[in-house]
């Protein structure tokens, strides 16, 4: 009875006696529904006729004839005193490996805006499994200081804390965290403020979000840095905003009444103008600055200049920076400074979107930047991060010098890698991830094509090879191409194919684009992950026999079994079809392999 309550409870179905079709066809297509969409899976149990109908409001008959069709097709099966079970090999109508854009478009999906074509970065949910995770803004385990982030959750989570929960604070900002920014943070760029003058987000983008939705309005002169943020700078043409580019020379007047948006880190460095200069500039067409400071990666790698709003006087520069994402856990929260009054209708704005950040994490922050663990943890990581980034520098001068040429940030730990011309960034980074050499590729504002390659999330050790592995990419090594087993390697045998299936983890590309993680699971099982955020799984079972490894899913490839002779050239796995003929390639490690040590 406990089975079928749980049964229930997953199919309160709602049928519509108005429709077209009859009560038992809308019945019998959600139960179709439900076992393809893996609401009920194999070998669950169904409830009785008697009780599904009377949850439902129907007859008992409708019922019945509901359940003898799907009999009959096989959706189902009847065991003998047990009841009426989900059949275990039904095969779903999806795959996992389909074209999306196939699916028939909803009356929700018809009201989305249409996008021809993605264009933004997407990193794939399991970067870190990559042997070469170029992916600036991921931090390994290696950077992230645990034992104390630890203690700084144990003492914002005591008995002590708790009991002040429920004490509502109104729209304010946790005061030992505000305390901690003003005196510990802030000052590092330059930056006194008040408790009144600051305001805490959920991210670097939602302060950009909050700071664009109060200041500009139809037509109103935005004036960005490039590179800009891609996703700020699309909020503001939906606000129907008059975009232009910031001339870092100023040699243009500002519009009037403008909204420019920048980095002073970026656009403002030695031997560009004073800040002085862009301040007066402001102050002649009465515009405001959004500066969108980026935190360095690498403290003390080299000299940043103080903060824009350090040198304000007049109200005019809104900073919106992020604590350092190399030792938070997670995405970091950032902070806006600005005049009280900006940040009171921030403030009112934050709460009417529902978006102020949670109590425990802002305490948390507190005791870890109180307790001095933040910038300890800057001091560490921005040695290693130093390390990593003469690594990567030296192996691309080595590799690929005369193909490529880089260009960085004061303060950044990625490099930005110009690809060869007549080169799809995109194109490149694509074939780059099958080979397990995780790069972001961007378009700048001057038109050029380049690979973002950062070094929080790649152990020192592992990033020449990973160069090397590009560069053979790049000169034209490893083009794709049909191939015939015949030229290839031997393809792997008996206890040597074992051996290298057992608990391995593949990692490829879909046909639709994708990333895929497979683990091949020493029992026989296997277990499926597709999508950037693992939205499509499956599970099914492999074995072994004349050589070949074979897979069945349960729903992907119609769960059909399918053969493959394999090859192993280093982490490159190549699978050969019956037909001889290349099938797929994928990247092969094991979660178990102890990474090198910086």
């Amino acid at each position: 009875m406990k089975s079928e309550t749980r049964s229930l409870d997953l199919l309160n179905l709602a049928l519509d006696p108005a429709a077209p079709l009859s009560l038992q066809l809308q019945l019998r297509q959600k139960l179709v529904d439900a076992i393809h969409c893996g609401v009920l899976r194999p070998d669950q149990r169904l409830p009785s006729s008697r009780h599904l109908a009377t949850r439902i409001g129907v007859s008992r008959n409708t019922v019945s004839l509901t359940y003898d069709a799907l009999l009959a097709e096989g959706h189902l099966v009847s065991r003998p005193r047990s009841g009426i079970f989900i059949a275990p090999d039904v095969a779903a109508g999806r795959i996992g490996t389909r074209q999306r854009g196939g699916e028939p478009a909803s009356a929700l999906a018809t009201r989305l805006p249409s996008v021809a074509e993605e264009t933004g970065f997407r990193c794939p949910q399991h970067w870190h499994r990559y042997p070469f995770p170029f992916i600036d803004g991921r931090v390994d385990a290696e950077l992230t200081p645990v034992v104390e982030w630890r203690e700084a959750l144990r003492l914002a989570g005591s008995r002590h804390e708790l009991q002040q929960w429920n004490q509502d604070a109104g729209d304010g900002d946790d005061p030992a965290l505000t305390e901690e920014i003003r005196g510990k943070v802030l000052p590092m760029r330059g930056i006194q403020a008040g408790a009144d003058e600051l305001l805490m987000a959920l991210s670097c983008r939602h302060a950009l979000q909050l700071a664009g939705e109060l200041l500009v309005r139809r037509g109103t002169p935005v004036v960005l840095e490039q590179p800009a943020d891609p996703e700020f700078e699309r909020r503001m043409r939906e606000r129907h905003a008059d975009i232009s580019t910031l001339d870092p020379t100023l040699r243009q007047p500002l519009p009037p009444g403008a909204v420019v948006v920048g980095s002073g880190r970026r656009a403002f460095a030695a031997g560009s103008p004073r800040p002085r200069q862009l301040l007066d500039a402001l102050a002649a067409a009465d515009a405001v600055l959004i500066e969108h400071d980026v935190p360095p990666d690498v403290p003390g790698a080299e000299r940043v200049a103080p903060a824009l709003r350090a040198f304000d006087q007049d109200g005019r520069v809104i900073h919106v920076a992020s604590l350092s994402p190399v030792v938070a856990c997670g995405e970091p929260p950032a902070v806006l400074v600005a005049a009280s009054a900006f940040i009171e209708r921030a403030r009112q704005l934050r709460r009417n979107r529902g978006t102020t950040l949670p109590w425990l994490v802002q305490r948390s922050w507190a005791y870890f930047i109180g307790m001095g663990h933040y910038s300890a943890a800057l001091v560490r990581a921005g040695r290693r991060l130093a390390e990593r980034r003469t690594a990567l520098r030296d192996a691309l001068n080595h590799y690929l010098h005369e193909f490529v040429a880089i260009d960085t940030t004061p303060g950044a730990s990625a490099y930005d890698v110009s690809v060869p011309a007549g080169t799809d960034a995109r194109e490149l980074a694509r074939h780059a991830a099958g080979i397990g050499v995780l790069v972001e590729p961007l378009q700048l504002g001057d038109g050029r094509q380049v690979l973002r390659m950062g070094v929080t999330g790649i152990a020192a050790a592992q990033i020449r090879e990973g160069v090397r592995t590009l560069s053979r990419l790049v000169r034209g090594d490893l083009a794709p191409a049909t191939r015939r087993i015949e030229d290839d390697l031997p393809p792997l045998r008996s206890k040597a194919l074992r051996r290298a299936m057992n608990g391995a983890h593949w990692l490829y590309n879909t046909v639709y684009g994708e990333p895929c993680t497979l683990e091949i699971r020493a029992d026989g099982t296997l277990a499926g992950t597709a999508g950037y955020a693992g939205e499509d799984c499956d599970s099914g079972h492999w074995w072994i026999e004349d050589d070949r490894w074979y897979r069945q899913w349960r729903q992907w490839a119609y769960g059909e079994a399918a053969g493959y002779a394999l090859v192993l050239d280093g982490d490159q796995l190549r699978l050969y079809g019956e037909d001889g003929l290349l099938a797929d390639t994928a990247v092969l490690t094991r979660p178990g392999r102890a990474r090198p040590r910086d």
